[in-house]
């Protein structure tokens, strides 16, 4: 459907007369993903509005996305597949993680090194559509990327909330063991 959408707001916006294919194709693929994050991200706001977990969801979303952005990820096939991939890896951190017990410090320790490993040997995963060729620019989303989890990592040692700690570092872990799951694409 959102495909569908999509395709007809590129025909509004390139008329018959424009025929650059190649931007067409550009701008229809821009549509799509605009238009199935916009409505994944609605669904999350008003999914966990609705079980009183907003707060959680954001604070698991920023740090998600702030790594997700350098390290890349899973990307799944279809709007639907992803809204419910989505919606269990939030659901785990913003609903389950904060009810978990406090751990020893070394243990949010050990996410917090395993997961700037794994950043270190896996990102950044970018995906056929959106290649990074370039050397430079693949060490530099692989160390910003490696930063960020340092910094999370940090920040969350320091906070004397339970809840949000385990949020946190629950999100950190599915991130780095997204970047284990996926195979990095052949470009």
């Amino acid at each position: 459907m959102i495909d569908k959408l999509a395709l007809q707001i590129t025909s509004l916006i390139c008329t018959e007369a424009y025929n650059n294919t190649k931007d067409r194709a550009r701008i229809q693929y821009g549509l799509t993903v605009l238009l199935s994050e916009g409505f994944k991200i609605v669904f999350l706001l008003l999914f966990f509005n609705v079980i009183h977990k907003q707060n959680y969801f954001y604070f698991s979303l920023l740090i998600i996305l702030s790594t997700r952005l350098f390290a890349g990820g899973l990307h799944l096939k279809g709007t639907l597949n992803c809204l419910i991939a989505t919606t269990l890896l939030f659901t785990l951190t913003s609903v389950l993680a904060p009810l978990a017990p406090k751990l020893p410090v070394a243990c949010y320790l050990l996410i917090g090194l395993i997961s700037l490993v794994t950043v270190l040997i896996r990102a950044p995963i970018r995906s056929v559509v959106r290649p990074i060729k370039d050397n430079t620019k693949k060490l530099q989303h692989k160390f910003t990327a490696a930063l960020l989890i340092a910094i999370w990592t940090i920040i969350l040692l320091f906070l004397g909330n339970t809840t949000y700690v385990n949020c946190g570092f629950s999100t950190i872990l599915v991130q780095s063991v997204l970047l284990v799951l996926v195979k990095k694409p052949k470009l």
